[in-house]
């Protein structure tokens, strides 16, 4: 079998993630796979595992992005994948544009995979048209169908991402040497206990809400340190917002912004808590959730979205109704208080989410 997985970059995301690993499963299998999208710092995984890149920027928003459609058919033509993936828009777009320019007969099967609650919108509405269209969620998929009446409901198909047991075993702890260097870095962190925010700065990720816990919580737990972890473009304005916020606060010196980071497992491990505090909309499914979870870490989440689903299967004890800052900070308070036990879990695995995306490829095929 030969799939092709199409994104717009290999740059680190949830769906740049599910690409690659499904990239990684397919080789391990013996199929070949080819990865259609711009460079990135995910490049070298699939060089690693054996995936054949074909370094086209088809997620560049520019008049130019349309000559792949000609050029991609060709590829198409010749090398006849039997699995077309899409994983975001406007590669979604290139792709199925080249396939409807085929004659049926040679025209490989398109899977469009719905990694988020896009904006409604004829554009976004590309990712319901491939023959079958896997949602990260139940969420997902409720809201592709309430929004998209005319998707006939047996081609959507909730497939949840998954987490490697091997990438984030329960127990796991860092190594003396990445303490040790970590504070070296990042003196600040030296002694405390850290209350971890991962996800790339944007505004719905909840960083203002997370802030003004923190000053809540500083007075009664001087022990507590918060860290943001994830990228940002440079110089970025949302920053200094929230550099302000923190300073006003009174808290500048309780916050540490690492960053992206290529070892979110052993920040997730040195934690107290995990949060996830995603406002408006709601994560789609929110892998940093049971990737903690795996490694037996509490984390608190607003119960909405796909991390409700994640929540219910996994640690109900750490949901907040969305929005209510009392109650966020009464379960923050009780987690300082007395860690909970985390109960261990196979649910939402990397290799159940494989399987039943293998499958689907089978079945079209």
């Amino acid at each position: 079998m030969h799939v092709v997985q199409s994104l717009a970059a290999l740059s680190v995301g949830g769906s740049e993630l599910v690409a690659v690993e499904l990239c990684e499963h397919l080789r391990q299998h013996g199929h070949r796979v080819t990865v259609l999208g711009a460079a990135g710092p995910l490049s070298e995984r699939v060089a690693a595992c054996g995936g054949e890149p074909l370094d086209w920027p088809v997620g560049r928003k520019r008049p130019a992005t349309l000559k792949y459609i000609r050029r991609l058919r060709a590829w198409l033509e010749a090398q006849r994948p039997d699995i077309v993936h899409a994983h975001s828009r406007l590669p979604a777009w290139v792709c199925w544009r080249a396939l409807r320019s085929m004659s049926p007969g040679r025209r490989p099967a398109l899977i469009t995979s719905v990694h988020g609650q896009y904006t409604v919108s004829p554009y976004s509405a590309i990712m319901t048209r491939g023959d079958r269209v896997i949602a990260v969620s139940e969420h997902i998929r409720r809201y592709t169908l309430e929004n998209y009446p005319r998707v006939d409901p047996d081609r959507v198909v909730t497939i949840h991402g998954g987490i490697s047991r091997d990438g984030f075993p329960r127990g796991h702890r860092p190594a003396p040497e990445w303490h040790a260097a970590t504070e070296r870095e990042f003196p600040l962190l030296r002694g405390k206990r850290l209350l971890l925010l991962p996800g790339r700065l944007s505004r719905y990720k909840g960083h203002a809400t997370f802030l003004e816990l923190l000053a809540a919580v500083a007075e009664d737990y001087p022990d507590t340190h918060g860290v943001i972890l994830g990228p940002g473009r440079p110089g970025s304005r949302y920053r200094a917002e929230l550099e302000g916020l923190a300073e006003r606060s009174g808290i500048l010196e309780r916050v540490t912004f690492t960053g992206q980071r290529a070892d979110i497992r052993d920040w997730m491990a040195a934690s107290a808590i995990v949060f996830n505090l995603c406002s408006d909309p709601p994560e789609a499914f929110g892998r940093t959730v049971p990737e903690a979870l795996y490694l037996g870490i509490p984390v608190i989440a607003w119960d909405h979205g796909g991390v409700r689903e994640v929540l219910a299967g996994m640690f109900a004890a750490g949901a907040v109704p969305p929005g209510s800052f009392e109650g966020l900070l009464r379960k923050t308070r009780a987690f300082l208080d007395r860690r909970p036990e985390v109960p261990d879990s196979d649910a939402f695995s990397l290799h159940e989410s494989m399987a039943r995306t293998m499958h689907l490829y089978q079945e079209l095929i």
